[in-house]
């Protein structure tokens, strides 16, 4: 799919974001584009048509961002939150699944309720809560604007092996008690350094 169909899509989900508005689909479609610095919707197609697809990225990302900051999650499907922060480092809520050879816990992401969680930690937090749905957004997120996102369970396995794999370093038995313990886990966040990524 090309840039701009990408960014056009993308401002379409966007404007789903907004359906109790009192606009209807075309009013809030222009509305957005207003809001981007075009005259409305039409004048947005024809710039973005002419714009390299660099510039068409950056529409992209920030109607993206948007709507990831809006959007609710799909009831009844479990979600992991994770959070994306500079320098590649990852943090996510997380269960106990064991011990490692070397006495240290073993920490793999935790489903969740997005639906039930996701409005409550907006309302409570400062920052965006963002809910992640797709590849593209998620690329995005992971890369351009961070954060605290909750992502579907088959996407979060696809993008996020290397959180889940760590169960394969679970050992049998009880802790080995030569080594100290190296991290706290009393808030439940592991943290995690994508490799190669």
């Amino acid at each position: 799919m090309s840039a701009e169909i990408d960014c056009y899509n993308d401002l379409k989900y966007l404007s789903y974001q907004f359906k109790d508005d009192g606009m209807t689909h075309c009013q809030r479609l222009d509305h957005l584009c207003r809001t981007l610095g075009f005259n409305n919707r039409h004048h947005f197609e024809q710039k973005i048509a002419e714009l390299p697809d660099a510039q068409i990225g950056k529409y992209s990302t920030k109607l993206m961002r948007q709507a990831c900051a809006r959007v609710l999650p799909k009831p009844n499907v479990a979600y992991y939150e994770f959070i994306s922060q500079r320098e590649r480092r990852m943090r996510f809520y997380s269960l106990w699944a064991g011990w490692d050879k070397c006495g240290q816990e073993i920490r793999i992401p935790r489903g969740l309720d997005g639906a039930f969680a996701v409005p409550r930690l907006r309302e409570r937090l400062d920052a965006p809560v963002y809910v992640i749905e797709t590849d593209r957004q998620l690329v995005a997120w992971r890369s351009k604007w961070h954060g605290m996102a909750y992502v579907p369970a088959a996407l979060a396995r696809e993008h996020m092996r290397e959180a889940f794999a760590r169960r394969e370093s679970v050992v049998k038995g009880p802790r080995n008690e030569a080594y100290e313990l190296e991290e706290n886990f009393n808030d439940n966040y592991a943290t995690w350094y994508p490799v190669g990524e």
